[in-house]
Order: structure tokens, then C-alpha cells, then sequence
């Protein structure tokens, strides 16, 4: 495709413009915002509906459920070549190979695409949610994003297409800290990747400055066609340490810092 790189890259370009009360079943990007707190939500409830929709239908995989073991922090020497994501595809990494620790780099991955601001962008959006996701849950969360997105928009006092408004600038951005390997099979996997997530708009004028939050993510994979694939995600609140140690930097600060800042991209 014509937007893969060199997988020695650990960084996403930016683009130049550029979740939050946890509740059972809901999978905030970024928690713990006030009123940001529903645009987060949105995008992993729906595919956490989509995904139960598909088991009613049978046609999910459940070899997740059938392969336990105790839970295991990644650590260990870096990987080979040949262990790390094959190519870029609509900005995100992809072609894990079929191991745990390639697993553990697919859900990490996977949280920054999904808490990034090109969700809040009708093409971005499509193509990420394609990239990524077990093709038995996409179509119903791709028609359930298009449809919650250009409504909540707005929360944020973006404009339709997802762009801020004239002189602010829109961070929503997810880091992953660290991942551990919950359930691994063959065919399935499940990772909780602990991160930190910053969302607001900065600039002249804004009511939603910039906060942090931080979640543990659940990732529930299946193996389709050669590739870690996502099926199912839930969230919650923390760890989250101590703030208060440095005082906070202007707007302007911020939205430097995120337009000349890339992602990162992470690999295990």
C-alpha cells in the first residue's frame, strides 16, 4: 500500500492539524475528563455491541475462553526482525507473528490508533477500524461509528468533519505504559495494555483544556488470515498515580507539543 514504512520507524507521523466514567461493558479511550467523557466511549461500546450481536449470530471465536494461563508481564530481550509488524497499513502497524508477545504489540497498537483524533475523522475512521478489526464485528461497528460520530462531534465543539475549530488545536492521543499477556492460543488472545490518554482542545477561548487519564485496556484477538485482529475491548479506571508534581504548561505549549511530537508505535 502506498502508506506502509520501514518497520525500524517507532514513531507515527502527525498530521498537521491535528476516555470518563467507567461502566460494565463500556471501553473509554480515556476516562476521568468530565464532559469529554462520551465521545470515548462511544467508539468501544459500539464494538463491544457489534462483537455480542455477532455471538448471537455464532459467529464468533471463542478459543480465548478454552486457553488459560497466568497472567505474564512483557519483558525479556528486544525482538528480531522478524518478529516485529510487517508493514504500516492506514497508519497503523500490522502482520504481528502468532505469539504472544506479537499479540501483546497488535493491542498496544491498537489503543493508540483507537484513542488517537483520526477516529474523529469519517475516512481515518473507516480505514483504521478496517485495518484492525476481526472481519465478523466490522461492518456493524463501522455503521455504528459513522452514525455516533457525526453526532458527537460536537461534544468537543468540532466541526462535522472532525476538525477543531479556527485556532485551537484537537490532542487525543493514548500511550501505552506496558502490557501483559491475560489468555494466549493459537487462534486467540487476550492483552491488558496499561496506558495514559490525554483529550481536549487547546487554544484561545477553550472550555475542554487538555486532561489526562489513565486505564487498563482488555484486547480480546483472533487470529484471521495471517494477522492478530481485534474482536472485543472493555476498560477501566487505572492504576493511576499521584498528580500534582509539575504544574501544567500553556495551550500553546500543548499544541506545540502535539503537532511536533509523532506517535509512538510499540513492539514486544
Amino acid at each position: 500500500m502506498s502508506d506502509e514504512e520501514p518497520v525500524t520507524r517507532t514513531r507515527l507521523p502527525r498530521p498537521t492539524s491535528s476516555p470518563e466514567d467507567p461502566e460494565p461493558r463500556r471501553n473509554p479511550i480515556l476516562s476521568g475528563i468530565g464532559v469529554v467523557v462520551v465521545v470515548a466511549v462511544v467508539i468501544v461500546s459500539l464494538l463491544f455491541a457489534a462483537n455480542r450481536s455477532d455471538e448471537d449470530d455464532g459467529s464468533t471465536t471463542g478459543d480465548a475462553a478454552k486457553t488459560s494461563a497466568a497472567p505474564e508481564a512483557s519483558s525479556g530481550p528486544p525482538l528480531s526482525a522478524a518478529q516485529l509488524p510487517e508493514r504500516v497499513e492506514s497508519g497503523v502497524p500490522v502482520g504481528y507473528p502468532q505469539t504472544a508477545e506479537g499479540a501483546q504489540s497488535a493491542a498496544a497498537n491498537f489503543v493508540v490508533a483507537f484513542g488517537s483524533d483520526r477516529m474523529f475523522r469519517a475516512q481515518p475512521r473507516t480505514a483504521i477500524i478496517t485495518t484492525v478489526t476481526d472481519p465478523a464485528v466490522r461492518d456493524g461497528l463501522l455503521a455504528r461509528a459513522d452514525q455516533t460520530y457525526r453526532t458527537q462531534t460536537t461534544t468537543f465543539g468540532l466541526q462535522p468533519d472532525g476538525s477543531p475549530p479556527k485556532g485551537q488545536t484537537f490532542v487525543c492521543r493514548a500511550v501505552p505504559m506496558g502490557t501483559k499477556s491475560v489468555v494466549f492460543a493459537a487462534a486467540s488472545a487476550t492483552v491488558e495494555v496499561w496506558s495514559v490518554g490525554v483529550v481536549g482542545l487547546a487554544g484561545p477561548g477553550s472550555t475542554k483544556p487538555v486532561a489526562e487519564a489513565w486505564n487498563t485496556t482488555t484486547m480480546k484477538l483472533s487470529w484471521v488470515n495471517g494477522d492478530w485482529k481485534l474482536v472485543e475491548f472493555s476498560q477501566k479506571e487505572g492504576p493511576t498515580p499521584v498528580s500534582g508534581l509539575q504544574d501544567p504548561s500553556s495551550a500553546n505549549d500543548i499544541a506545540k507539543a502535539d503537532g511536533e511530537f509523532g506517535e509512538l508505535r510499540h513492539a514486544r
